[in-house]
This record gives structure tokens, sequence and C-alpha cells, in this order.
């Protein structure tokens, strides 16, 4: 397939990913109509590509940029990964071949590398804030516990090793400057969470939103997999057959990934706890990605939170 002056091995980030699937038909469709986040964004991609587990009237469709989202100057893309068609052109890949592709990124991994400067650095958002009007993160049901950063890879380190770990979690706004973050049990980071609270210490995170597709799918690794203390990150560099980049963060003792079009830094604090749905009282969190309506947990860690950097 002709894909023009972008080939998949040129994708560094979520700009470079746009440009290559804008340059194969089907691929990313974009709208400048005025979009708000609060569940209208999501109701709209359901119809258009977001596919199963929905319930009908959906379909498998393109990716979509929504370049107008009301009150915010930071337009919001989604269905990237939606379709396995779509993840396999990512990696340069057939949906047949893909998964022997990761199985031997995990067999031959590329370490990461820490660099000075870094675009998502670019600018830098330090206290007082508000969360929910710096970053457009959907609502996407009445029922919803908050705003959810649902794409935010979170890395953190070991308290006790220094081994380090990327996963993705559900990250709900809270309030101005604090997100709860919850953890299925078994998660490397929570496991990091739990050393830091007995040792009465807060746990330093990045959240990195906006990412070459390839650290979402390495990020994926879980044990059995992968035991704890692995870093995912040299999967998406086995991926990718270059190393991802990472930069330390301007307020905590922690890294993020260098080319992110957004960054939240903060941190874990010990010994405090959150109802997830505290602002709404519904008794549900958000959809889950079985298709169902995920039930809020009644104490959730909280991250508070330190700057934000964006490119």
């Amino acid at each position: 397939m002709d894909t023009g002056s972008v080939a998949a091995a040129d994708i560094l980030d979520l700009r470079s990913a746009l440009e290559f699937l804008a340059s194969i038909p089907g691929q990313l469709a974009t709208t400048r109509q005025p979009v708000d986040a609060h569940a209208e964004l999501a109701a709209i991609y359901k119809r258009v590509g977001a596919g199963t587990p929905l319930a009908p009237p959906t379909r498998t469709g393109p990716a979509l940029l929504f370049e107008n989202v009301t009150g915010y100057g930071i337009p919001v893309v989604a269905g990237i990964l939606a379709s396995r068609e779509r993840t396999a052109l990512l990696m340069g890949s057939t949906i047949e071949r893909l998964p022997f592709d990761l199985l031997d990124a995990l067999n031959h991994t590329c370490a990461p590398v820490t660099v000075a400067n870094a675009p998502c650095q670019e600018v830098v958002i330090r206290p007082p804030f508000d969360l929910r009007r710096l970053i457009p993160a959907p609502t996407h049901t009445l029922h919803d516990a908050g705003p959810y950063i649902n794409m935010g890879l979170v890395r953190a380190c070991d308290p006790e090793t220094g081994a380090s770990d990327v996963t993705i979690h559900r990250l709900c706004m809270q309030g101005p400057d604090t997100l709860s973050i919850y953890f299925v049990p078994g998660r490397h980071i929570d496991q990091f969470r739990a050393k830091a609270e007995r040792l009465g210490q807060p746990l330093p995170v990045s959240i990195s939103i906006g990412l070459d597709p390839a650290i979402y799918l390495a990020a994926c690794f879980e044990s059995p997999t992968v035991p704890l203390g692995f870093d995912e990150l040299t999967v998406a560099g086995g991926l990718r057959h270059r190393p991802v980049e990472l930069v330390d963060c301007v307020t905590v003792a922690a890294q993020a990934i260098a080319r992110a079009e957004i960054v939240i830094e903060g941190e874990i604090l010990p010994g405090v706890r959150i109802r997830e749905d505290s602002q709404t009282l519904t008794g549900y969190s958000m959809p889950e990605f079985a298709g169902s309506m995920g039930v809020a947990q009644p104490e959730l860690p909280v991250i508070r939170v330190t700057a934000v950097t964006h490119r």
C-alpha cells in the first residue's frame, strides 16, 4: 500500500503517527466542528468508529481527530488503536504477523535513553492550576464519576530497588490538582505504591499522554509474561528498533516520555484515599473495555499533581 512520504518506521510520536494515518485512505478523519468533551465527544466517536464491544449503532471506522473541543486549546484524537488493521499498519505489520512481531520485540528489547531537552517540556505549568480547565479529558456517559484520562501512561520506580514500570490506569480528575488512580490487584506500580506507603513516603509518578502507539502496545505486557521490575519501554524500543527517549521531570523524581504531547507530574500520597465517584455519587466510574459500565471504587489512592508540561 502506498503511504506517501511517511512510513511506519518513521513514527516517533503521536504527531508522526497521525501524519502516517492521514496518508492512508480511511484511517483518519478530522472535524473542526465544536464538540463538548462532556459525553458528546465519546457519543460521536461511538457512531464513527468505536466498533465492538459497544452496542449498536456502531462500526469499525477511522480514528477521529477533534480539532475544536469547546473551552480548550488542545485537540483530542480517538480510536488510534480501535482496529486491528490500523494497529498493525502503525507497527509496519499485518494483522496476522503482529502477535509474532510483539513476541520478537519482547525477545529483542532495546533500553530507553535519557535526553536533556524534550518536546514535552516546551511549556511548563506550575501550581496554581485547574487540571479540569487545562486538559480536555472526556466523560463518556452522564453517569461517569468525572472526566477521565484513559490513555495516560503512568511511570514510576520501585522505592527499594529502583526498577521502573509503565502501565495504563484509569485516572479520574477529582479536583484542581488531584487525581484518583485505580489499580487492578497485582499491578506492578501498585506494588511500588504499597512499598512507598509502608515507608511513609509518596511515590513520584509521571503520566505521559499522546504517545507513539508502539509504547501503548508495549505497556500492555504484564505478569506472568514479564516479571516485577521489567521495563516495558524496552519492548517499545524493540518494536521500533530504537530506544524510547525519556526526560527527567521538572518537579518530582520521576521520568516521562520525552515526545509525549502532555505530561502530568505528581506523587501518590501515602495513606490518602478518595471515593472514586465523590463528585457525582452515581455509583459508577466509566465504561469498561468490555462494554459494561464500571463500578465506582470506594477507596482509591490519590495523586497530587505538581506540574503539567506540554508541547
